[in-house]
């Protein structure tokens, strides 16, 4: 059963090569699911070598489970750190056997040091507790299973003889590992493939909703997110601001299209720096963009105006050095009861009458400031 997750995984990895931790999840199943065949089928025959063979392959299975859960999270433990826990648990067991022949040791040692390993891991995650339910149930599912390892040895380890193998196999521990072991591969498989599921369609929703340009959200982002907005009000003041780049359609026509990519993708990485928690911004058309500020109409239109001068006096890759690339801002407060796209309306019309007004200003609802380009 482990090896048949193990071929799960592999082939998902090869229809998303990205997503390494499939890979090490893969090999994980496969180093354990290996190590039950060696026990099991006595290869090598000679049991200190199989000791030893076993040893490695069970030392693996952790391993790699805990780098499969941290490259999820494009993170990694150092090189250094896996060798010292291999040697540890392979050491261990080779002097148990080669010096000292102890199997009840053995089993400690072995049960102990890959509970640790994958605890590690879920403490290295700890801080996926507060991300979404994917990311808690990866930690869940690590800490469920170095307990285990733990509870193994606790409620059976006496039953284990100290230096007789074939007992051993008859020894209600090995009973009890075997099928504890089938029922935890069995819910971690499945676990691990339901978030690997869930990852991808995570990603695939992100980016439909997300402009491949920018990172920005696009439309239908917004569009989704708009329930999510309002609700979070709770009374609170929401403005909405209109953006528009002036004489996009120049830029372009002077400096190439390419020019006008690096001046969308700097505008708004200038747009994402000024944003708070909270705070949304999306691309909603060619030079058209949309924020979504948890905050008063006046502190709307201050964040808009550093926005604007900050932007006016960039320089932009692909233009001259002495060209200045100019915003207008229309600001709206949403109502009560008043859904997104109605406030975003409002807005578009209040920035309209800031370009006619002479481009590179910001217009508010109600507020008698017009920015002076």
């Amino acid at each position: 059963m482990l090896l048949l997750f193990a071929a799960t995984f592999f082939c998902v990895w090869l229809l998303e090569r990205r997503r390494r931790h499939l890979l090490f999840f893969s090999l994980a199943f496969a180093a354990v699911g290996s190590a039950t065949i060696v026990q099991f089928a006595l290869w090598p025959p000679d049991i200190g070598y199989n000791t030893i063979v076993s040893a490695m392959l069970y030392a693996a299975g952790p391993l790699l489970l805990v780098e499969g859960a941290l490259a999820r999270s494009s993170r990694s433990m150092p090189a250094a750190l896996h060798a010292a826990w291999f040697a540890a648990i392979v050491g261990l067991l080779c002097y148990f056997y080669f010096v000292d022949n102890n199997l009840q040791v053995r089993v400690y040692a072995l049960n102990i040091g890959m509970g640790s390993i994958i605890l590690s891991g879920a403490w290295k995650l700890k801080d996926l507790m507060r991300g979404n339910v994917i990311d808690r149930a990866m930690v869940w599912l690590l800490l469920g299973l170095g307990l285990t390892f733990f509870a193994r040895v606790l409620l059976d380890g006496n039953s284990v003889p100290t230096d007789d193998v074939d007992a051993f196999f008859e020894s209600k521990f090995w009973i009890w590992a075997q099928f504890s072991m089938s029922l935890i591969g069995a819910a971690l498989g499945l676990g691990l493939l339901v978030v690997a599921c869930a990852d991808i369609v995570l990603a695939l929703k992100s980016e439909r909703d997300t402009d491949p340009l920018t990172g920005l959200l696009n439309r239908r982002g917004l569009q989704g997110r708009e329930a999510r907005l309002l609700s979070a009000r709770r009374g609170k003041p929401l403005g909405v601001v209109a953006c528009d780049i002036d004489r996009f359609k120049d830029i372009n026509d002077r400096f190439g299209h390419a020019a006008g990519d690096l001046v969308l993708t700097t505008f708004a990485g200038i747009m994402r720096k000024r944003l708070r928690a909270g705070d949304v911004a999306a691309r909603t058309g060619g030079e058209e963009f949309i924020m979504v500020l948890n905050c008063s109409l006046d502190q709307a239109y201050s964040l808009t105006e550093k926005l604007r001068r900050e932007i006016a006096s960039a320089h932009f890759s692909g233009l001259p050095q002495d060209f200045a690339v100019t915003c207008s801002f229309g600001i709206a407060k949403a109502h009560p009861g008043e859904g997104l796209w109605d406030v975003i309306g409002r807005a578009d019309k209040i920035l309209y009458a800031a370009k006619r007004a002479g481009r590179n200003r910001t217009f508010a609802e109600g507020l008698q400031l017009p920015s002076a380009a």
